[in-house]
């Protein structure tokens, strides 16, 4: 999982522009969107922020304002995702089932071909059970992942290169390039998710893909469970997306054709009733995630 702000020099200026955004805006109940500086309004409060939604049709953007400081969010990482070393105590936000993840993998090589030997980075790997299904395909991972305790449990059950950031990667391979870059669960925890996929674009080879899946916002159980919905009182969520406002951020990252993937997952926890359930939300888009495939051009110039 990703800490929210692993790239550093705009975090500062960014929770300086929010501040002048609440006292200017917050009492009026509008705010400015960071993606598309439209008008905002209030969606919903939470206990540890509120969430605003962009009313500009072309964006739709949800986002947390105020965002959760630094030092409050290394605090949470590692009481709900990361509380010890050995994986002794219980974890709160747990990592996605190894068997959904090998589906992923398989479906994804079914539609692309072989998946052998590509060089994958797995941005915010967390403990690295993404990278370890990869391995088992054959995959060549290496990690990105700001936590140090996510990282060094990464680094030690893998033996696979696990960088705290993208300026330390290219700092030790300058030449540092990937077939494959995969944010699994990621997006919605960066602090400016638009700008940091630009620096994601320059790892990738022409004709690279990205794959990115996070929750959706039109998801049945949001519209249900509301404020009580895991993808908005986890409070380690900056953002909070459909498909029209994950696409808008996408194409802001440079990644120009996102195109929306549905691969067919099985859950290991859904009997036959609540399985039909899940393919039926899949198939008129209210189910609970979003996966995205982009492809860098081979002709593009980074």
């Amino acid at each position: 999982m990703f800490v929210g702000s692993p790239q550093s020099g705009s975090n500062t200026t960014l929770r300086m522009s929010e501040r002048e955004f609440h006292r200017e805006h917050g009492r009026i109940g509008t705010m400015i969107c960071p993606l598309c500086r439209g008008k905002a309004v209030r969606h919903l409060p939470l206990p540890h922020t509120t969430i605003w939604r962009c009313r500009a049709s072309h964006c739709g953007l949800e986002f947390a304002s105020p965002q959760v400081s630094d030092d409050e969010l290394r605090r949470i990482y590692t009481a709900t995702y990361y509380p010890s070393i050995d994986n002794s105590r219980p974890v709160k936000y747990g990592a996605t089932p190894d068997s959904v993840l090998r589906q992923v993998l398989l479906q994804l090589e079914a539609s692309l071909g072989s998946l052998k030997g590509l060089r994958l980075l797995d941005y915010g790997c967390g403990r690295g059970p993404l990278s370890r299904i990869a391995l088992e395909l054959g995959l060549v991972p290496v990690g990105m992942e700001p936590d140090p305790v996510a990282r060094s449990i990464s680094k030690a059950s893998l033996g696979m290169p696990v960088y705290g950031s993208l300026e330390e990667l290219r700092s030790q391979d300058l030449l540092a390039q990937f077939d494959l870059v995969i944010l699994w669960n990621v997006i919605e925890h960066l602090r400016q998710p638009w700008s940091e996929l630009q620096e994601i674009r320059r790892f990738l080879r022409p004709g690279g893909r990205l794959l990115v899946s996070t929750m959706n916002t039109r998801c049945l159980r949001a519209r249900i469970e509301s404020q009580r919905w895991e993808s908005y009182s986890n409070p380690t969520h900056l953002y909070y997306f459909d498909s029209g406002s994950l696409e808008r951020v996408l194409r802001c990252g440079g990644f120009h054709t996102p195109q929306e993937w549905k691969p067919k997952i099985r859950y290991p926890h859904h009997g036959a009733v609540r399985r039909c359930l899940y393919e039926l939300s899949t198939m008129f888009g209210v189910s609970d995630g979003l996966y995205y495939l982009c492809h860098l051009a081979s002709s593009t110039h980074l």
